[in-house]
């Protein structure tokens, strides 16, 4: 096996560790010091300084930052992951007792409040904002294990889950409780059977706690089938 060992005064320095700026300076001094015409011809010497390792490009592009969870694909979308598992609002009738809330998939309770999906929910008419636009809320049937009995419950306070939609000029609302609110018209699913007026339906709306199944249609609400819950 051959040795190459460098013994020339570069070689030097590079085995004492001189970095090589300092070496060539040394160097140029040395060869200026020297006397008249003795002195040997000097060389200049350019050295570029190889990047350090932080300034090495990446060879791996820095990957964008993912997507929220919160965020659906349709857009920056929120969509909150809580209604996964809630059976969504369709075009069926959901049950009149439902023990869930009903979803509604994309809808995004951030930006203010809006008609939920056309489709027919379960829902209590909380108020009116104004002479035609009802506000709604989902509600679910929450059972009383000691009495066997049970209540409707909405969206606990403070949460934005709320829709609000304008009610159609002709729209349908079968009372529970008569147009006058004196009777019991139901059927076996405990649901309104009295057909009333549009105007009765507003009326019932601004004083809340009218759950009932509500269809809505082209984002007006059309039809309204009050739940009998005394």
């Amino acid at each position: 096996m051959t040795i190459f060992t460098d013994f020339t005064t570069f070689g030097a320095f590079r085995r004492v560790g001189v970095p090589v700026a300092i070496a060539v300076s040394a160097l140029s001094l040395a060869a200026c010091s020297g006397s008249g015409a003795d002195a040997a011809p000097t060389a200049t010497v350019t050295v570029t300084a190889p990047p350090s390792p932080s300034e090495e490009p990446s060879s791996e592009a820095t990957p964008d930052a993912s997507p929220s969870a919160s965020e659906s694909a349709a857009g920056g979308v929120f969509d909150d992951p809580a209604d996964d598992d809630w059976p969504p609002i369709t075009d069926k009738t959901p049950p009149v007792f439902g023990e869930q809330f009903q979803a509604d998939p994309g809808h995004d309770f951030t930006k203010g409040i809006s008609p939920s999906r056309d489709g027919v929910i379960r829902a209590e008419l909380r108020t009116m904002q104004d002479a035609n636009v009802a506000e709604y809320v989902p509600i679910k049937f929450v059972k009383d294990p000691s009495t066997g009995q049970g209540r409707f419950e909405g969206p606990p306070e403070g949460n934005v889950m709320a829709f609000a939609a304008p009610v159609a000029k002709n729209a349908v609302f079968l009372s529970a409780i008569g147009c006058d609110g004196k009777d019991q018209t139901i059927n076996n699913q405990y649901v309104g059977t009295q057909s009333c007026s549009r105007d009765t339906l507003i009326s019932r709306a601004v004083k809340g706690g009218l759950y009932a199944l509500v269809t809505v249609k082209n984002h007006q609400i059309a039809k309204v089938v009050e739940i009998y819950a005394p």
